[in-house]
């Protein structure tokens, strides 16, 4: 059996976190074993106390090199910003356990199938311990919260307008993207992991992506997302960025976002360059979106004393068993839509059916020259079809025979976005 285990140092001080680019260190590490949890959490317990009396705080950085050396776990290199819980669906068959030091909160979690637990540092030092002595805390996924309005708020509902062939293609992606990556979005993650997938879904939502072909095989074997993977695409730097005409504000709470939102539109900075006919303008624009990747909000200026918003909508929940909402898929569409240029070319005058000829030549495959048509406006909505197949969501990589149709694969730049299509 595998057992996973992270250990989660406690915050760099505000003098250390300038030199930083994350808020703690986190360590990731792995071990093939027949040991089961009692004996683990002995093992825990001895470790704990032997790294915290050769240092001065058991939550030093210090502490937690000393713990690493001494647990028998193999330690991953990769550089990890967040945890992933493997537990959640049926990949988690793989896993006996996950067990987390975190010394922010000075406690050891251990996690399985079946809920989640946890025991104080302290508590660990005081031997025999057992797994009797861990208080139960929830199932495997922890029970996130619904934000609501007050309700003496009346929302805003705008008049969200999508191009049917923007929706047929963004919206299947979108929902790919967060199938794959599924893992992250129904647990806890932090506000590193909020910038990296705000900049993928917004990258996503105005067609900022590249989309190669593949028509050869692969020397690779496994799966494009792995239950324990992290993205590794870069993150926005900021948490209030302009995108368009619309700015983004990304949060950890969606009404706290709201509020950051709200003095951002009163700030004098922001009211000095705000376009002096926006109290005139109706309400065909967002001018905020608020985004915690779970949650979105929209919200309009009227004029410097009207702030309206839209109610929370339920965005990328991590459950596959339920489609996303099409309103939230709308809303980042049509708060985005002008960060996508407009085209003009002569093509858009021809008939349809001669505009989807000139497209099917863009490419061996139809994802790419799909992409080309909501472009430039041209060619009717994707059906996903290439001739007689159908592009389907590729999890793993797959023997594909000589002759095969092209597999068509997202990247943002250099990096693998986790989407690959292959017309089966």
């Amino acid at each position: 059996m595998e057992v996973v285990v992270y250990l989660i140092s406690a915050s760099y001080t505000s003098l250390e976190a300038k030199n930083q680019s994350r808020p703690n260190r986190i360590f990731f590490g792995g071990r093939y074993t027949d040991e089961g949890d009692e004996e683990h959490l002995r093992r825990f317990s001895v470790a704990l106390t032997e790294a915290s009396s050769s240092v001065h705080a058991e939550s030093s950085p210090d502490a937690i090199d000393a713990l690493r050396k001494r647990l028998p776990f193999t330690w991953y290199n990769d550089d990890r910003f967040d945890t992933a819980n493997p537990f959640g669906d049926r990949r988690q068959l793989q896993y006996h356990a996950m067990w987390t030091f975190d010394s922010r909160s000075s406690t050891l979690r251990h996690t399985n199938a079946e809920g989640c637990r946890e025991i104080s540092f302290a508590r660990l030092h005081a031997l025999p311990v057992s797994l009797a002595d861990m208080q139960l805390i929830g199932g495997p996924l922890p029970v996130l919260p619904v934000p609501a309005l007050e309700t003496n708020v009346f929302p805003w509902k705008p008049q969200v307008e999508v191009d049917d062939g923007i929706r047929a293609f963004i919206h299947r992606i979108l929902c790919d993207f967060h199938h794959q990556w599924r893992h992250i979005f129904r647990n806890e993650y932090n506000l590193l992991t909020i910038r990296r997938f705000a900049r993928a879904i917004i990258r996503l939502s105005t067609l900022d992506f590249e989309i190669r072909e593949n028509t050869g095989g692969h020397h690779k074997r496994g799966v494009h997302v792995w239950i324990l993977d992290l993205p590794s695409w870069e993150p926005y730097e900021t948490d209030i960025l302009l995108i368009g005409n619309c700015w983004v504000v990304l949060c950890e709470d969606i009404l706290d976002g709201l509020s950051i939102a709200q003095r951002h539109a009163e700030s004098p900075e922001i009211r000095r360059t705000r376009n002096p006919s926006v109290a005139e303008q109706d309400e065909a624009q967002a001018h905020y979106m608020v985004l915690s990747v779970r949650y979105i909000m929209l919200c309009h200026v009227n004029d410097l004393d009207s702030f309206r918003y839209t109610a929370p909508e339920l965005l990328f929940h991590g459950d596959s068993s339920r489609p996303l909402s099409t309103l939230a898929l709308d809303y980042l569409i049509w708060a985005t839509v002008s960060a996508r240029p407009i085209v003009n070319t002569p093509i858009q005058k021809l008939p349809i059916e001669i505009q989807d000829m000139v497209l099917s030549d863009v490419s061996k495959g139809t994802v790419a020259p799909a992409k080309v048509g909501c472009e430039l406006g041209l060619g009717s909505p994707f059906l996903w079809k290439d001739g007689t197949l159908t592009n389907i969501l590729q999890v793993r990589y797959l023997n594909r025979p000589s002759g095969s149709s092209v597999e068509s694969e997202i990247y943002f730049g250099e990096i693998k976005s986790g989407v690959v299509y292959w017309a089966r």
